[in-house]
């Protein structure tokens, strides 16, 4: 299962719990929120596999655009990095690392929380924001990428190449007894008509 899609959520999963983490304002609610979906996110995918690239790609962008629009849902922002960073566990697994080791350095993820809680210039309003903005970007495009890729590998496999047209589809016999067929035929035409 180590596809580009693949990748590319792994990558979208690290990425967003750092900016998802860091989003919101310091509160206790935006640290439970986070927690939770943190054990259910590492849970899910321990017990289930990770999720597909389209959901987990469509819920980010959803999620960046909630935020971006209305910036008091912080606790849920905070819980959708959390469970980002709980995904983020689960594909590090798949690609090979111990759950022991990938579960402690997916939530190493989540600390931007702590470092914007105790420092707010760690991540002013305007960073935050375009942090989401490119996000939402993202997101879209990795949800979009597993169909891209299969519509790539469809176009690729209806091309046919000149050379191949003449040897697979038709052979070189049938167009030798066609090319004498019509010269014959073009030739009778025009002794018949002295």
């Amino acid at each position: 299962m180590t596809t580009l899609p693949f990748y590319a959520l792994g990558m979208l999963c690290g990425l967003g719990a750092v900016v998802f983490a860091a989003a919101p304002g310091p509160s206790r609610r935006s640290r439970v929120s986070a927690a939770a979906s943190f054990c259910i996110g590492a849970g899910w995918t321990a017990a289930f596999g990770v999720p597909p690239t389209e959901v987990i790609g469509c819920l980010v962008a959803a999620g960046a655009a909630m935020f971006l629009v209305r910036s008091t849902w912080g606790a849920s922002v905070a819980g959708l990095g959390g469970g980002l960073a709980g995904v983020w566990s689960g594909v590090l697994a798949t690609q090979g690392l111990t759950r022991w080791i990938a579960v402690p350095l997916a939530l190493a993820s989540v600390t931007a929380a702590m470092r914007a809680r105790r420092d707010p210039a760690f991540a002013p309003p305007q960073l935050r924001d375009e942090a989401l903005v490119l996000i939402c970007a993202l997101a879209l495009g990795v949800a979009m990428l597993p169909g891209m890729l299969d519509g790539w590998g469809a176009a690729q496999n209806l091309t046919v190449q000149p050379a191949d047209l003449q040897t697979q589809i038709v052979p070189t016999w049938t167009l030798a007894m066609t090319g004498t067929a019509l010269g014959l035929g073009a030739g009778y035409a025009l002794w018949s008509r002295r």
